[in-house]
């Protein structure tokens, strides 16, 4: 009773205090791009009490005395601003919004150079409200809050979109290849063998000043998607001056300090890349020479010495994840016209992985009885762990030339190697009985560099021309990828090999591949406004054009260690050696001195005339584009001629895949000014989707997690695709939004990921369907609760929420077989919701941030007529972040996947992409376990 009567005497002094004086607070705009004003100065005329506006263009003037004021408002090329009969009542914030006006003739006196900040929220909502397209994103400013490591996972915060495989994106749940990647104003190649798709697990969070989605096309960007064009900003090379250093440490629940197995290592894996020791040595005979050796070959023995042949593991505890960074940014003088900065930011990750008793399974039929079981083939407990180091630098410039030009250098390297090693056991019905180890030693290495010289010239005051020069490469290197199976009998106490008498994938086989991309971009687009400067909204035109081209080689190479036939009195002997000796050197085919023969394995290669290729494209774009304002309403539109050319060789030049199209692609964009503060918008667009490199090679990849095959089409045609969005936007204060939208989406040929019926297995390929539709609502709200209230909780807290509901259909003739002819877009989930709370109390130098995702149901691999479609299960993550500083010194504790939902995959039995547990059969179930991270920050500003 005491307690309460205490408490409840507290909130009266509390209250009666603020009731004594009330603040006045508000934000600072230009009048015309709506972009915050930082620095302004805003004072009580005829006192000295006032503000100056932060980074986010927001003031607050404290402990101000009822009554009514007038405000003052100055900032330099600005013409001063006075606001009259400001009431400030006891208790209340006073909310005010200013817009500053350009003074010319201070303009022609002073100039100021630099670039406008882009890395804050109200910075991302200017752009959203102003672009002429419906577009979304997310700013650094929001990252920080966040828990993110990378931009897969700072990916997931954004509306309407999924990640896949922890690393690719799918927009308006459109799969990945979909998607067109720019990082800053250059399209990204895809990094990935298999597929059409760009890993964004290889761009660290912390490069990253904005991510923006565009979700409907304008003839200024790329036209080969239909997702969104996704484009990753790099940071901008800064105006203060800093020094910055980071540590940060994680404790994985089910990894850390857990028993953790692991292949050969390279003296340099810790860098990220294989030191060559797993590569085929210099000196090994070429595809030709080993397929042509026969048994009386001398260099057959001599091949077989050159390999690494120990096929065990080690066994330890894995260390803590841990990682550094460090960050420079300077300013200087060059001449007298020349204004330049530069940045520089470089980190190092160093992190396990480990997933224990994974239960993966196959069936041989499938029943949509729920009384009836459907018969298990491949019964398995699969346990997998993963060593990644990571080592990723940005070294962006910026120079300012005199009054009119701005020219950038950005610069983006990242290197990842990846060391998995996987150990499978259980039972498979369909192969030799008995109790099986399967193992998979898998080194990935990962390196992809972005370059752009761009620049912006204002030729006048209406006038601009803009350009860019872009170099990428990415080379993607799997050396030494080695797959084998164990099998104990029934009845028998020891593990016997299972020994090949032909080259295959999966049986005591080596396979080696090679991926190198590289990617030569230039654009000029010229932009002209019409009108005296005075309105901010002008008419406009623009045109331009866009040059794109890639080239790819790929190589591959499998070899096995075969036992001849005629030596197969050996294999009882040879089978059972511990996995450190089977393969030794002794235990080869060789020649004695006299010329006897010792039996033993032999290498053959498998390697086929398809599993290599290479290939160019050329894409040349021409563009034009207006916009005219008309009362409340503002037109865009333009077109988008596109030209591919793409020339694929294969069977070692032998045959050539040709491809050119020429697409001519509408552009039209409206929007309808309802208020200052709210807008609706209408979007139309043409758009294509062109095969990748990967999809029409005729190149057989087998997938050892999943157990399948995967081979290209040379037959895919490009798809076509018309987009219609519709979106109400609401911007209520700076840093705020609500939007409604809706949209449609029409694919002729679309591109789909299908299982084939195959003798040998599950095999998967790429086909065009005849036409699939994609349609959907999103809702997104980022709001500050403090106009709901004077508390500093709500002053201090914020919201957003964003959410999808998506339907698709695509449609595959009766000719085909399939499971379904008529079912969703693989990928595709009917909801997404994302959810993230933060609070910030910047007096005392704390925030706390949660954030929270689920998706639906979504295809994972669609069925044939053998085998179901396999579907995905919704899964539940939970991120924390608390966060303190201490002067220069910031300390965070990140928590990641909080409550370790399991990631699911079920087959389909009754067809209906629903998963009922009592009918549908579970293919795989894993934890990866929750993430605790403790991060220690130092940053030094010059003053």
């Amino acid at each position: 009773m005491l307690r309460s009567m205490l408490s409840f005497c507290l909130v009266l002094l509390v209250t009666f205090g603020f009731a004594q004086n009330g603040t006045i607070s508000g934000t600072v705009t230009d009048s015309k791009s709506g972009e915050t004003v930082v620095g302004a100065n805003v004072v009580i005329q005829g006192t000295t009490v006032g503000s100056p506006t932060d980074i986010d263009g927001k003031f607050t003037i404290q402990n101000v005395k009822p009554g009514t004021y007038n405000l003052s408002v100055t900032f330099v090329t600005y013409k001063a601003h006075t606001i009259p009969d400001v009431v400030v009542e006891g208790g209340k914030i006073t909310t005010i919004q200013v817009q500053m006006q350009e003074d010319v003739s201070e303009l022609q006196e002073v100039v100021i150079t630099g670039t406008r900040e882009i890395n804050n929220d109200i910075s991302l909502l200017n752009a959203i409200k102003e672009a002429k397209l419906v577009v979304t994103g997310i700013s650094a400013e929001q990252i920080t809050r966040l828990p993110d490591n990378d931009a897969a996972q700072v990916m997931k915060r954004v509306p309407g979109i999924t990640i896949v495989d922890n690393r690719f994106v799918m927009v308006r749940g459109v799969p990945e290849r979909y998607n067109q990647v720019m990082i800053n104003n250059a399209i990204a190649p895809s990094t990935e063998v298999d597929k059409r798709s760009f890993s964004f697990d290889m761009v660290p969070s912390g490069a990253i000043d904005q991510l923006l989605i565009f979700k409907s096309g304008t003839a200024e960007y790329p036209g080969d998607f239909a997702g969104g064009v996704i484009q990753v900003i790099t940071k901008q090379a800064p105006a203060e001056e800093y020094l910055s250093f980071g540590l940060n440490f994680g404790y994985r629940s089910n990894t850390t300090f857990k028993n953790f197995l692991e292949s050969k290592k390279g003296s340099t894996d810790l860098l990220g890349f294989d030191d060559g020791d797993r590569s085929l040595p210099n000196g090994f005979p070429t595809t030709k020479q080993l397929q042509s050796y026969n048994m009386n070959n001398r260099e057959l023995p001599a091949a077989a010495a050159l390999l690494s042949n120990d096929f065990d593991y080690t066994q330890k505890n894995a260390l803590a994840d841990a990682g550094l960074n460090f960050g420079l940014g300077k300013h200087f003088s060059i001449g007298k016209r020349i204004d330049a900065s530069t940045l520089v930011a470089l980190s190092y990750s160093n992190n396990y992985q480990a997933i224990n008793n994974a239960p993966f399974k196959r069936y041989s039929n499938w029943d949509s009885d729920p009384e009836t079981a459907s018969a298990i083939q491949q019964n398995f407990s699969d346990n997998s762990y993963l060593h990644e180091s990571k080592i990723s630098l940005i070294n962006n410039w910026q120079f300012n030339i005199g009054e009119r030009s701005t020219v950038e250098f950005k610069n983006l390297a990242v290197q990842i190697g990846e060391n998995k090693t996987m150990l499978r056991e259980g039972t498979d019905a369909g192969g030799q009985g008995g109790f099986y180890n399967n193992y998979a030693y898998h080194y990935l290495s990962r390196f992809i560099y972005s370059g752009q010289l761009q620049g912006k010239t204002d030729l006048t005051s209406s006038a601009s021309l803009n350009w860019v020069l872009g170099y990428n490469t990415i080379n993607r290197n799997e050396p030494d990828f080695r797959r084998f199976r164990r099998i104990k009998d029934q009845g028998s106490d020891f593990y016997r090999m299972i020994l090949p008498a032909n080259s295959n994938p999966f049986d005591a086989g080596r396979f080696y591949s090679d991926l190198s991309d590289k990617g030569y971009a230039h654009g000029l687009s010229f932009e002209k406004k019409f009108g005296d400067g005075s309105e901010k909204r002008m008419p406009s035109v623009k045109a331009g054009y866009f040059i794109d081209y890639k080239e790819r080689n790929f190589n591959a190479r499998y070899i096995t260690n075969v036992l001849p036939g005629s030596f197969g009195y050996r294999e009882n002997e040879l089978s059972v050696l511990p996995l450190s000796q089977i393969f030794d050197i002794n235990n080869f085919y060789s020649f004695n001195s006299d010329n006897s023969v010792n039996p033993g394995f032999i290498l053959r290669e498998g390697t086929r005339p398809t599993d290599s290729y290479n290939g160019t494209s050329l894409t040349t774009a021409g563009f034009v584009s207006g916009s005219l304002p008309l009362g409340n309403f503002d037109l865009s539109g333009g077109i988008r001629v596109e030209y591919f050319d793409q020339k694929l060789n294969l069977y070692e030049n032998t045959k050539q895949i040709n491809n050119k199209v020429t697409s001519p692609l509408p552009f039209l964009n409206i929007a309808y000014n309802l208020s200052e503060r709210s807008l609706v918008r209408a979007a139309y667009g043409r758009t294509v989707n062109r095969p990748e490199f990967r999809e029409i090679a005729p190149f057989l990849f087998y997938q050892f997690e999943y157990n399948l095959n995967i081979t290209g089409d040379t037959t895919l045609r490009t798809a076509t695709i018309d987009n219609i969005d519709l979106r109400w936007e609401l911007y209520p204060n700076p840093g705020e939004m609500v939007s409604v939208g809706a949209f449609y989406k029409k694919f002729k040929n679309p591109i789909e990921f299908i299982q084939e019926n195959a003798s040998g297995g599950l095999q998967f390929s790429y086909a065009n369907a005849p036409e699939a539709q994609n349609y959907g609502i999103e809702v997104e709200l980022r709001k500050s609760l403090a106009s709901l209230g004077v508390s500093k909780f709500l002053r201090n807290t914020s919201v957003n929420l964003n959410a999808s509901l998506i339907k698709s259909v695509v449609n595959f003739p009766d000719s085909l077989t399939f499971q379904q002819n008529k079912r969703s877009l693989q990928g595709q989930s009917p909801y997404v919701i994302n959810t993230g709370i933060y609070y910030n109390d910047t007096e005392k130098g704390y925030s706390v941030n949660l954030a929270y995702n689920i998706f639906g149901n979504r295809i994972f691999s669609a069925g044939s007529v053998l085998y179901p479609t396999w579907i995905e299960r919704p899964r539940h993550a939970l991120d924390i972040q608390l966060a303190k500083t201490f002067g220069k010194l910031e300390v965070r504790l990140n928590i990641q996947n909080v409550l370790n939902s399991a990631y699911r995959i079920y087959q389909d039995n009754d067809e209906n992409e629903k998963i009922n547990e009592k009918v549908d059969d579970s293919i795989q179930e894993y934890k990866t376990g929750t993430l605790y991270g403790l991060s220690l920050g130092w940053k030094l500003a010059k003053d």
